[in-house]
């Protein structure tokens, strides 16, 4: 049935000739649009909305009637922002963890995936999201790879021509904007003219601009970006509206803390700040998190805690995301025409769920999911992606230096806001500059995984170190490249060796043996298991950081180590040629001095 005839049945649905699919009866609806809550009648035909009418007023007959008792009814939460790599889980299992929590559309930029697998892996997880009932959305990932190839290697490269391809599927809604804004501060005719080929399909141009301010910001927008993911202060979020910028954002530790939000709905109250042009998001969330602290539901709720008014906090979850990606013609109000994709609350400030409905079919209801027999199975292609060229020795993980040197001072990279350098004097042992978690520094390598180099970035970082052991992975934005944290080389080679052997993931070593094993098989990224499965794991991994590898207790740990090799936000990232200046695009070579100590730049660590 096309558009046309999907109308003229909602119009006879509207004029009671036709009797809906189902009327949810007695709901406490909240509208979007007027900021009103109102006893209703909602009509659903074709997966529509076809017509909302005052309780007990609306004369449609014939249909099937779910009384809901004066529960509160409001549209499906939609995330504007989200990495569902970054959960390890895949489409099937994300979408089992949040449809219970209200979300029905999620806007996924897999630039994780595209980094490794290109346009053909991220063509695999759109293809299982055909199999389950949370909508995703493709954010056509800004630029694969993130750095330039001399730079940092990555497994894959989209070029301009392959991005104007990627808008055309049918899943896009927008061009994403994970990238260093730099290039569009700096004029980068490729970034820019993506940009005008977005906007000359209509799209929305998203974006990130990390404590950018004044005359870079204005500079910014200019180049074409509407939103950004990664403000830290209310006073930011209200200086990129002034500009016309759009706030999207996540709670902190990943960005603003509950004190933050408690002034920004301050400012909200006092000056009249337009809500309209703030939307709540998710970015990276783990398997554990999903279960235990939620997802949009989650930020709706803070909100509200901490004195925003519930209506403007619903709207930030709902239509003000619709708008910011131009498909409010279709979602983002429970109105004539939108999708009947819409969550049934117990308590409307409390964001206790009790239903979710997509496309006019209870996907979630009262505990129990379902999410349909159609399965999904990733190719072996897809789980052969440790090119690395062979095993890693311990020795190839040291940094050495000449001469008779018995130290080094080193700079490595500590998890600051923005990220910073701090200087060590570290020993030196037969030629060989050694970790001292004593001073809190670990060892960092990063291998390239994707062309079989045998290239390796060596250095040090701090903040984040391992009074012991050795930790692997192969979650480590944006390349994704072989990652290598610890306070000894040989567990180190020990733990890199065990990612090798499985395709990818997390591995964790100790005085010789391995003591923990994550496989993400699928890429590198993402695991097979069940969330409960994926979620227990990584609780048992952090658990093991912290209390027998001994790393400083902080939040989003694994965020954090992650982002170890990020170079896209300030002001340094490392990568399998070393540590980066952000801002410059340009690598710190090692810089040694004469005499008895040596000067080496060391890693980075990324402040999620």
């Amino acid at each position: 049935m096309n558009e046309v005839e999907i109308r003229k049945v909602l119009i006879d649905v509207a004029n009671a000739n036709v009797a809906p699919d189902l009327v949810l009866a007695n709901a406490m609806l909240f509208h979007t649009m007027s900021r009103e809550i109102i006893l209703s009648d909602i009509a659903i035909k074709l997966g529509r909305i076809a017509a909302v009418a005052p309780a007990g007023k609306s004369g449609w007959k014939d249909a099937p009637i779910r009384d809901l008792e004066g529960r509160y009814v409001v549209p499906g939460f939609i995330d504007p922002h989200v990495h569902v790599e970054s959960s390890m889980l895949t489409v099937r299992e994300y979408s089992r963890a949040t449809v219970s929590q209200g979300v029905t559309m999620i806007c996924a930029d897999p630039h994780e995936i595209g980094n490794v697998l290109g346009i053909p892996g991220m063509r695999l997880m759109f293809d299982e999201a055909k199999t389950v009932p949370m909508k995703m959305k493709l954010r056509v990932p800004a630029r694969i790879p993130a750095m330039p190839e001399w730079l940092e290697t990555s497994g894959a490269r989209v070029n301009v021509t392959e991005t104007g391809d990627l808008l055309s599927w049918p899943e896009t809604i927008c061009l994403a904007g994970d990238i260093n804004p730099q290039l569009l501060i700096r004029k980068d005719d490729e970034q820019l003219e993506k940009i005008s080929m977005a906007v000359r399909r209509g799209m929305t141009v998203s974006g990130q601009s990390p404590y950018l301010t004044g005359a870079d910001l204005n500079a910014y927008i200019a180049a074409g970006p509407e939103d950004s993911h990664v403000a830290k202060s209310v006073d930011e979020i209200v200086e990129n509206q002034r500009l016309g910028l759009r706030t999207i954002f996540c709670l902190r530790p990943h960005r603003l803390y509950r004190n933050e939000l408690r002034e920004l709905a301050t400012v909200i109250r006092e000056k009249g700040l337009d809500t309209r042009y703030l939307q709540f998001c998710t970015d990276d969330v783990y398997a554990h998190e999903l279960i235990v602290e939620g997802h949009i539901n989650t930020r709706i709720r803070a909100a509200i805690e901490e004195g925003m008014d519930p209506m403007t906090a619903y709207q930030m979850a709902t239509i003000n995301v619709a708008e910011g990606m131009r498909v409010h013609r279709d979602y983002g109000s429970v109105t004539p025409w939108k999708h009947a994709d819409l969550v049934v609350l117990d308590d409307f400030e409390k964001v206790v769920i009790s239903a979710t409905m997509i496309d006019g079919r209870f996907v979630y209801d009262n505990g129990a999911y379902d999410g349909g027999s159609e399965t999904y199975a990733y190719p072996e292609w897809a789980k052969k992606t440790m090119n690395v060229g062979g095993p890693l020795k311990a020795d190839d993980l040291k940094i050495r230096v000449s001469g008779n040197a018995s130290k080094a001072q080193v700079r490595a990279l500590a998890v600051t806001s923005p990220k910073t350098e701090e200087e060590f004097i570290l020993d030196v042992v037969d030629g060989v500059v050694t970790p001292d978690p004593a001073q809190g520094v670990s060892s960092i390598v990063v291998v390239d995984r994707h062309k079989a180099s045998q290239r390796v970035g060596k250095g040090f970082v701090s903040k984040f170190f391992l009074q012991r052991g050795g930790i692997a992975s192969t979650v480590s934005h944006d390349a994704h490249n072989l990652m290598v944290i610890g306070a000894n080389h040989d567990d180190m080679a020990l733990a890199a060796n065990r990612v090798i052997e499985n395709n990818g993931g997390y591995a964790l070593a100790l005085d010789g043996e391995i003591i923990f094993e994550m496989p993400l098989p699928i890429a590198g990224l993402m695991s097979e298991d069940p969330l409960e499965v994926v979620a227990e794991r990584t609780n048992t991994m952090i658990d093991l950081i912290f209390n027998t590898l001994g790393a400083p207790q902080m939040k989003k740990v694994l965020l954090r180590m992650n982002g170890l090799s990020l170079p896209n936000i300030p002001n340094y990232g490392f990568t399998d040629f070393g540590m980066m200046a952000t801002k410059d695009l340009v690598s710190l070579a090692p810089v040694i001095n004469a005499g008895d100590s040596d000067t080496i730049h060391g890693g980075c660590l990324h402040d999620a």
